[in-house]
């Protein structure tokens, strides 16, 4: 039996409408989502080590109940994470304050920089999710 020697030719023609603007934006917005993403890990994760007496604090920083404990700004791809009840600043700074129920001070220092790798990876996830398509 002789072997065919076939060949398929296939002309395909892609029109890609997106210029180098349009790709840097969809990016920066990706990147911008992933910080926002990454922000809600951290308070997140930031709750068992809140300092708790009435659970006020904890909740002022809860990103479901409180939507404003985080705001992202996209163009510096920077966000400002944060309880918003009027002591959290002292009872995050106070290292001498005891905390016997739960909590420590510091606890958003730490878990942001116990969360980093985390949160790299957050943000890269929808980085590629965007340069996928």
């Amino acid at each position: 039996m002789a072997k065919a020697n076939a060949r398929i030719k296939v002309d395909v023609r892609l029109d890609l409408k997106m210029g180098p603007e349009i790709i840097e934006h969809e990016l920066n917005e990706a990147a911008a989502r992933g910080v926002y993403l990454a922000s809600e890990h951290v308070l997140t994760e930031a709750a068992p080590r809140t300092p708790w007496r009435t659970g006020d604090l904890q909740r002022s920083g809860d990103p479901r109940e409180r939507p404003g404990s985080i705001a992202v700004d996209a163009g510096k791809l920077k966000a400002a994470l944060g309880y918003d009840i009027a002591y959290a600043a002292r009872q995050h700074e106070e290292t001498t304050w005891e905390h016997p129920i739960q909590g420590e001070p510091k606890w958003l220092e730490k878990t942001l920089r116990a969360e980093a790798d985390t949160v790299h990876k957050i943000i890269g996830t929808q980085i590629e999710r965007a340069l996928r398509g």
